[in-house]
């Protein structure tokens, strides 16, 4: 065959193949563009009224105004977020089924469960890391202690005589207390699992342990009625409510990881185009004063909305930490 005839076979050939690429993408770049074209379920792995639960429906509110589509809130707990993570896992990847997922689902749960019906790396596809939320350490009146330092000096000299709470083994309050005892230099103190965060609170009023950690939310009723003693916050910054009360990095724990991630996770496979205009729309809506002034200014959550890629780097260095913290809590495969 004549040379120029095959470049021009070739080149003929070359152009076909691009042009059923270009063919093959534009249904995917056209429903990126369209979206959403109908309502957005958000699950949510927890009963009604948790933390989890109210950010999730602030998240649906901010999406709703942003895209002009309903976006409906439904709640499957159960099992420490598992039961509503495995939903969603199994949902059509076209984003209209989205995960609000906390800790546990996005990089606990997976070394605290010895088996789990699905995998938080190949099942999901990140969407934007949506918030933290600030966690308080606080302790009871009664163990006599206002500062870290303290709490820290009498845990190492007696801390056989005490008691913690937490929602449950492997939950983010477990194992953040474990972390503190670790970069503390070790101490002794008696973990006591409870089935929730009422419960456990409950279980400090009424004496049962003497140390929590916590969401600033919750614990800030009980601070201002003096039922319990606020000693640290985790974040970057200061509590907002609560601008007395030191973080633990200014206190000397800067590696210390409390608080709660929050994040949004679809099912693997769902168009990354689509996934940063979900993004895109949070972060647009997290611009507005009236959420500023609620949320970030007046609760201290921190407001990030992220790219996915972004969440993407956050996930793989929380799941180092993870791994580490476990191990070291003896929660390792424990359910």
């Amino acid at each position: 065959m004549n040379p120029k005839n095959v470049q021009r076979a070739m080149t003929s050939a070359l152009s076909m193949v691009l042009l059923s690429l270009g063919v093959a993408l534009l249904p995917v770049q056209a429903v990126a563009q369209d979206y959403p074209t109908k309502p957005i379920t958000l699950i949510v792995p927890y009963a009604p009224g948790g933390a989890t639960d109210t950010i999730g429906r602030v998240v649906a509110d901010s999406l709703a105004k942003q895209f002009g589509k309903p976006v409906i809130v439904e709640n499957k707990g159960g099992a420490a977020s598992n039961i509503g993570a495995n939903y969603v896992a199994h949902q059509k990847p076209d984003g209209y089924t989205l995960l609000v997922a906390t800790d546990p689902a996005l990089f606990l749960n997976e070394f605290v469960y010895k088996e789990l019906p699905f995998s938080p790396e190949k099942d999901f596809d990140p969407v934007t890391h949506v918030m933290n939320v600030h966690s308080i350490l606080v302790v009871a009146p009664s163990l006599g202690v206002k500062t870290l330092e303290a709490f820290v000096a009498k845990m190492k000299a007696e801390g056989a005589k005490y008691n913690y709470g937490s929602p449950g083994v492997g939950d983010g309050s477990h194992l953040g207390m474990e972390w503190l005892k670790n970069e503390a230099g070790g101490f002794a103190m008696t973990h006591i699992p409870y089935n929730g965060m009422g419960p456990t609170v409950q279980g400090m009023l009424s004496g049962d342990h003497q140390a929590l950690i916590v969401s600033v939310v919750t614990a800030k009723p009980y601070i201002d009625a003096g039922n319990m003693i606020p000693i640290a916050v985790s974040g970057t910054r200061r509590a907002p409510g609560l601008p007395d009360v030191p973080t633990f990095a200014e206190l000397g724990y800067p590696t210390i990881r409390l608080g709660f991630a929050l994040g949004l996770m679809a099912p693997k496979g769902t168009p990354i185009a689509i996934r940063r205009k979900i993004a895109d729309a949070l972060q647009e809506a997290f611009k507005d004063e009236t959420f500023q002034a609620k949320y970030v200014t007046g609760l201290g959550y921190e407001a990030l909305a992220s790219s996915p890629e972004e969440f993407q780097k956050f996930l793989g260095s929380a799941r180092q930490d993870a791994a580490r913290v476990v191990k070291l809590a003896g929660a390792e495969k424990q359910q």
